[in-house]
C-alpha cells in the first residue's frame, strides 16, 4: 500500500508539470490528476445506450490534460488527453466523432482508461449542443479545415507528448477507433498523417461527410509504414460505399480488411448479432474484437480471418448475457 501511495504521489507531481508541456500552436488549460472514482462527466441530455461506457465511478486514478490548439488564426481545438497513474498498456488510443462533432467524448475517455489505455479526444475545433448542427462552419473556412482533419491530428500530436513527458516513453503503439464521422476521421488519418496511428478500426465511414477534403484512397505511405486498417459496415446500413472504397484500395490484401455485418445497422443496433469490438470489453479478444484483431495484426502480425459477431439479450448489454453469436468473414481482399 505504501508503495502505490508513493507510485501515485509521482504520478500526481509529474501529472501537473505537464502545465508546462511545450507542443507547437498549443495551450495546456489544466494538467491534473483524478482520484479513483471521482471523475463526472458532463450532464448529457439523454443517458448513455447501454453499450457505452457509464461507469466512472469506478475508473481507476488517471492524469486529466485539458489543451487547446490553434493550428490558424481561425482555431480553437479543445482536447482532452487521459493517462492512467498506473497499470498503462502502452497503448494510445485515439476517439473520433459522430456527425459534425462538436464536443468531447468522456464515454471514448472512460472506456480507454478502464481498460488501460492513455486516451485522447478532441471536439473537432467548436462546440455544438448537437452533432448535427453545421451552422458553425459557416464563413469559417479554417473551422472546416479543423474538422475535416486538422483536429485529430492536433490532439493525437498533443497526446504523443504528453505520453512520453508523463511515462518517460512514447506509446508502443496508437490506435484509432471510431464510427460515421469517426471513421471518415480514421480515413483521413490514414490518408494525411499516416504515422498518427499504427492500426485503425473505421466503422461505417461517412466518406461524403466534410467541407473541403475528403478520403481519396491513397493510403500508400500508410501501408508502406507497416499500418493496418479494418473496415466495418453494418448490411442494414447501405454499405456499398465502404464496398466500393474498400475495392479501391491498392494491394488491399496486404494491409486492410472490410467486414460487412448481415442485419446490423448503423455502426452497431439491429436484432442480430451486432457487436464486433466497436466498444472496448474489459477481458475482451482477438476472436470476439475487431479492435483486439487490429491489436494482434499490427503487433504480432497475425491478420484476422473472422471475428465473431456477438448478440446480448439486451441490445448492448453485457450483463445481460448472449443471445446468440455469428462468425463474419472479411470480403475478399486484392
Amino acid at each position: 500500500m505504501l508503495s502505490l501511495a508513493l507510485s501515485l504521489a509521482v504520478s500526481a507531481a509529474s501529472c501537473t508539470g505537464l502545465v508546462k508541456l511545450a507542443v507547437a500552436d498549443t495551450t495546456i488549460a489544466a494538467a491534473e490528476m483524478v482520484s479513483r472514482g471521482a471523475f463526472r462527466p458532463p450532464a448529457a441530455g439523454r443517458a448513455p445506450s447501454a453499450e457505452m461506457f457509464s461507469a466512472f465511478d469506478r475508473l481507476p486514478p488517471f492524469c486529466r490534460v485539458q489543451a487547446v490548439v490553434a493550428p490558424s488564426p481561425g482555431s480553437h481545438i479543445e482536447l482532452e488527453v487521459w493517462l492512467p497513474a498506473s497499470d498503462w498498456n502502452g497503448r494510445l488510443l485515439g476517439a473520433g466523432n459522430g456527425g459534425y462533432g462538436g464536443s468531447i467524448s468522456y464515454t471514448r475517455l472512460g472506456e480507454a482508461v478502464d481498460n488501460g489505455y492513455a486516451g485522447v479526444s478532441t471536439d473537432t475545433g467548436h462546440k455544438a449542443a448537437s452533432s448535427r448542427d453545421a451552422q458553425w462552419a459557416t464563413g469559417h473556412p479554417e473551422r472546416q479545415a479543423d474538422f475535416d482533419h486538422r483536429a485529430v491530428h492536433a490532439m493525437t500530436v498533443v497526446a504523443r507528448a504528453a505520453i512520453r513527458a508523463f511515462y518517460g516513453r512514447p506509446p508502443d503503439h496508437a490506435y484509432f477507433n471510431a464510427c460515421s464521422n469517426g471513421g471518415r476521421q480514421g480515413l483521413m488519418e490514414a490518408e494525411r498523417y499516416p504515422g498518427d496511428y499504427d492500426g485503425i478500426m473505421a466503422g461505417a465511414p461517412a466518406i461524403d461527410l466534410g467541407f473541403r477534403t475528403f478520403p481519396t484512397g491513397d493510403l500508400d505511405a500508410f501501408r508502406k509504414r507497416g499500418g493496418k486498417l479494418i473496415l466495418y459496415h453494418g448490411g442494414n446500413d447501405a454499405p456499398r460505399r465502404s464496398i466500393d472504397y474498400y475495392g479501391r484500395l491498392p494491394r488491399a490484401r496486404e494491409f486492410a480488411q472490410l467486414y460487412v455485418v448481415p442485419g446490423m445497422g448503423h455502426c452497431g443496433s439491429g436484432d442480430v448479432p451486432n457487436d464486433v469490438g466497436q466498444w472496448l470489453r474489459p477481458g475482451a479478444d482477438s476472436r470476439h474484437s475487431l479492435l483486439k484483431a487490429l491489436e494482434r495484426w499490427v503487433e504480432r502480425g497475425v491478420a484476422p480471418q473472422s471475428v465473431i459477431a456477438t448478440q446480448y439479450k439486451r441490445d448492448g448489454d453485457v450483463a445481460s448475457g448472449v443471445l446468440r453469436e455469428r462468425t463474419i468473414r472479411p470480403r475478399p481482399g486484392h
